[in-house]
């Protein structure tokens, strides 16, 4: 019969490991991740390429859960979990300053039938976005 050891974080294909990082290690087989390319590409892959809840997504919309059991969150370290999560808010930034760059103006509102309202908006190229606003709906009935 087998000894209880406190000091035992987890077994991997039943031999113990002592912390987190080693579990990592020991689970995906290799060790740390070094580059963020390399961050970048296990990740996704780990993911199984940005899917999650019936939706295959990009990285900058996808949500990175701090759950335990998660994945990507799951198969990193703390410091390379962190690491991705500084990545995500980069990608986002430069999402944000492609579109501001864009400069969308709004050229149309347009009420529908149904109660719903959309906006058209155009950039600077001539390409138009349509967002809705208000989505259709009934009257208030007394």
């Amino acid at each position: 019969m087998k000894q209880y050891d406190p000091r035992v974080y987890g077994y991997v294909n039943g031999k113990p490991v002592y912390s987190r990082d080693e579990y990592v290690f020991a689970a995906r087989g290799f060790g740390a991740i070094e580059s963020d390319a390399e961050l970048m590409a296990f990740a996704e892959k780990a993911s199984h390429g940005w899917y999650d809840a019936g939706w295959k997504q990009k990285f900058e919309g996808f949500y990175l859960s701090d759950y335990a059991l998660a994945e990507p969150r799951h198969s990193l370290t703390d410091k390379e979990f962190a690491r991705l999560k500084v990545l995500q808010v980069e990608a986002r930034a430069a999402l944000q300053r492609a579109e501001e760059e864009k400069r969308w103006q709004l050229v149309d509102t347009v009420h529908y039938a149904d109660n719903s309202v959309e906006e058209v908006y155009e950039d600077k190229d001539g390409n138009r976005r349509y967002d809705l606003v208000t989505g259709p709906h009934g009257d208030v009935c007394y």
